[in-house]
C-alpha cells in the first residue's frame, strides 16, 4: 500500500478581522491531496503573525501561550494520524478532523455530575430544596446507578453515549427488573432530564436523548374530603388535648389551602390586615418560591387567633409543631370521626382546593394564586377532580331525592302501563 502524504500548518484568516484588529488563527490538514480547515479558537493580530513559520512572532507572553498551544495542537494531530493509520489501515482528512474535534470536547461523565448536583444542593435543604425532593434525587441517583452496573456493568457514562437507547433501556429496567410504579419511574426521568440539562450547558452533550422519548404517565389523583366528612370532622366531640390541637392545624390547612412546610414558617408579619378589616396570608412557598395570597375564613381566623397573641412579628405562629406526632394525631382524628381516608396535611390542601374552592364557584386563576403555584397546569389537575366530584354529589343527591321522589315515579310508571295514577301499587292479578 502506497504511503499517505500528510501535512499540517496554521495561517491567519485576513478576510475575517475583527473589531480589535486581530484575526482567527485556522489549522489546515492535508492527507493526499484532500484539504479541510478547523478553527484553533486563537487570535492575533497580522503584523504579529509569521506566515513562513506558522506561528506568532514577538516574545511577549500571549505569543509564547498561543505558539505553546499550536504545538500542542500540531503535536497531537500527528499522534492521531498514526493511530488512525494503525488502526484502520487507511486516512482522509475529513476523518482525522473528525477525531480531533471529538477529543477536543469536554468529557463529562453522568454519574459524576449526579454526585456534584446533590453536594451542591445538600446545604440549600429545608432553605430552598424540600426535604422530599432532595431525597428523590439521592433515590434516582441510586436507581440510574443501579441500571449502569447491572445492565451496562459499568460504574458511569460518559455523556456523548447517551441516547434514545439508554433511556429505553433505563424504562424497561425500572419496569422489569425493579418493577417500580409509574410515579416512582417519572422521579427518576426528571432527575435525568435535568442531568442532561446540566450536560448541554456544560457542552458535553448536543443531541437531547429525550427527544424521541414518550414517558408513561401514572395516574395522578388527588384525595379529598367531601363537604359531609368535612363537617364531621368540625363537629365530632374529641376530649384529648393533643388530637384536638391536631384537628386544629389540621382544619387550618384545609381551610387556607398551606402547604404543611409553609404553616410552620407561618409568622405574624405575613397576616396582612385590609383597609375593609378582612385578612389575608402572603407567604412565600418553599417549595415553588412563588408568593402565596389566601384570604382568611371565618374557621381558619378564628383557629389562628388561638396561637397568634402576643407573638412578635418575626415569632413563628406554631413554634412548636411536631410533623411527625401530628401526623399520627392526624390518622386518629379520621378514626374518631369515623373517616376511612387517611388523614393527612397534604389531604387538608386537596380538599381546601377542590371542596372549599373550586366546588363553590372559585376561579382557577384565583385558586392557583392561593396556592402559590408557578404553573397553573399544576392547579387545573384539581378541574378533573372537581369534575369527578360534580358526579359524586349528583349520585348523592340522587340517593337523597330517591325516598321523595319515589311514590311520584311509580306513579309514573302505572301511568305508563295504562293503569290511574292513583291505583295501589299491588296489581291486581283480576286485571291481567
Amino acid at each position: 500500500m502506497a504511503r499517505s502524504t500528510f501535512k499540517t500548518l496554521f495561517y491567519l484568516n485576513r478576510s475575517k478581522q475583527k473589531k480589535n484588529g486581530k484575526c482567527p488563527i485556522m489549522g489546515r490538514i492535508t492527507i493526499d491531496g484532500e484539504q479541510v480547515q478547523y478553527s484553533t479558537g486563537k487570535e492575533t493580530a497580522p503584523e504579529l503573525w509569521d506566515s513562513r513559520k506558522g506561528r506568532c512572532k514577538g516574545a511577549g507572553e500571549e505569543a509564547r501561550e498561543i505558539n505553546r498551544y499550536l504545538q500542542s495542537k500540531e503535536e497531537q494531530t500527528q499522534v492521531k494520524y498514526q493511530e488512525l493509520v494503525w488502526q484502520r489501515g487507511y486516512i482522509t482528512a475529513e476523518l482525522l478532523k473528525r477525531e480531533l474535534m471529538e477529543e477536543d470536547t469536554p468529557k463529562g461523565f453522568l454519574m459524576e455530575e449526579a454526585h456534584l448536583f446533590i453536594e451542591e444542593k445538600r446545604p440549600c435543604v429545608g432553605v430552598t430544596v424540600a426535604k422530599p425532593t432532595f431525597a428523590n434525587y439521592i433515590y434516582a441517583t441510586q436507581l440510574i446507578q443501579s441500571y449502569l452496573r447491572e445492565r451496562l456493568g459499568l460504574e458511569d457514562i460518559r455523556y456523548s453515549l447517551l441516547d434514545y437507547g439508554f433511556i429505553e433501556g433505563m424504562d424497561f429496567y425500572l419496569k422489569s427488573d425493579r418493577n417500580l410504579s409509574l410515579a416512582t419511574i417519572q422521579i427518576v426521568v426528571i432527575f435525568l432530564r435535568k442531568l442532561i440539562g446540566i450536560g448541554q450547558q456544560k457542552k458535553y452533550i448536543r443531541i437531547d436523548p429525550f427527544v424521541d422519548y414518550k414517558a408513561e404517565l401514572p395516574h395522578r389523583t388527588r384525595r379529598y374530603l367531601t363537604t359531609e366528612e368535612l363537617q364531621r370532622i368540625l363537629q365530632t366531640p374529641i376530649v384529648d388535648r393533643q388530637f384536638e390541637r391536631a384537628r386544629q392545624l389540621f382544619l387550618f390547612c384545609a381551610f387556607t389551602g398551606l402547604a404543611r412546610v409553609d404553616m410552620q414558617r407561618l409568622k405574624p408579619k405575613h397576616i396582612i390586615r385590609n383597609a375593609d378589616g378582612t385578612e389575608e396570608i402572603r407567604i412565600k412557598r418553599q417549595k415553588t418560591d412563588m408568593e402565596a395570597i389566601i384570604p382568611l375564613l371565618p374557621i381558619a381566623r378564628q383557629i389562628l387567633s388561638l396561637y397568634i397573641e402576643d407573638k412578635q412579628e418575626d415569632e413563628l405562629i406554631f413554634p412548636n409543631l411536631t410533623v411527625r406526632k401530628a401526623s399520627f394525631a392526624c390518622v386518629n382524628i379520621g378514626q374518631i370521626c369515623r373517616i376511612e381516608k387517611g388523614l393527612t396535611f397534604h389531604l387538608a390542601r386537596h380538599t381546601f382546593s377542590t371542596t372549599i374552592c373550586l366546588s363553590n364557584g372559585i376561579s382557577m386563576e384565583t385558586l392557583s394564586k392561593m396556592l402559590g403555584h408557578s404553573n397553573i397546569g399544576t392547579t387545573q389537575i384539581y378541574g378533573k377532580i372537581t369534575d369527578h366530584k360534580i358526579q359524586e354529589d349528583m349520585t348523592a343527591l340522587t340517593d337523597r331525592e330517591h325516598s321523595a321522589l319515589e311514590g311520584y315515579c311509580e306513579s309514573i310508571a302505572r301511568q305508563k302501563a295504562g293503569q290511574s295514577p292513583y291505583e295501589s301499587q299491588t296489581l291486581n292479578p283480576q286485571a291481567l
